[in-house]
């Protein structure tokens, strides 16, 4: 009598113990996953962001050597030389998405990190998100302004241009640089629209010469 019960006792106890091990597993795996899926979302911006590094130094970590030089154990002047058009590309990248956007009617301010195209291929680069949003801004407002309005905003970028190679120790490089980023975006921009407004009055001019 005592071994029918004991037999059943224990094949329900093991059953028990298997199905008590199959729930903690399958918790276990969910968790995993939503651990994992969770890390993917808070991935730092660093992470996510493409780009090699320069010099071994990515995205903020080349603004952080050059602001302060002391901390770096490389060789400044030659990160400051290779990243002086890094740096400037990225600017005119803010500055036209703003137009585009402004343009498309939409607004999404970008990431501080960004992707810079070069001749050896894409540098990481970051700025900080404040400077990004003025850049950007600009952008927008450039695109609607008129040609005495974008003379501010030429200023305000050359200014902003000065106060960023200062802290990073390139003030010498401000005024080629900050023109270098007006003439390819903001004058651009003034001079494609002009274009557009010429091909228009003269397409009006032979519409009036032959009375369509």
């Amino acid at each position: 009598m005592s071994q029918s019960f004991v037999v059943p006792a224990l094949i329900t106890a093991t059953a028990l113990l298997i199905t008590l091990i199959f729930v903690f597993m399958v918790y276990l795996w969910q968790r995993i996953s939503a651990l994992e899926k969770h890390k993917s979302v808070e991935l730092p911006l660093e992470a996510k962001a493409g780009g090699a590094a320069l010099l071994g130094f990515k995205g903020k970590e080349i603004w952080d050597a050059l602001e302060n030089p002391g901390k770096a154990p490389v060789n400044i002047d030659e990160l400051r030389q290779r990243y002086s058009f890094t740096l400037s590309r990225h600017i005119e990248q803010i500055i036209d998405q703003g137009q585009m956007d402004k343009q498309a009617g939409r607004e999404a301010v970008p990431e501080s990190n960004a992707a810079i195209g070069g001749l050896r291929g894409e540098i990481q680069s970051w700025l900080p998100p404040s400077y990004v949003a003025r850049f950007y801004r600009i952008g927008r407002d450039s695109a609607v302004l008129s040609d005495d309005e974008i003379a501010e905003l030429r200023s305000e970028v050359r200014a902003l241009v000065k106060e960023i190679l200062e802290r990073l120790g390139m003030a010498a490089e401000a005024s080629g640089i900050g023109s270098l980023i007006t003439s390819h975006t903001l004058e651009f921009h003034a001079n494609a629209a002009d274009a557009d407004a010429d091909a228009d009055t003269e397409t009006e001019e032979v519409r009036e010469e032959h009375g369509t």
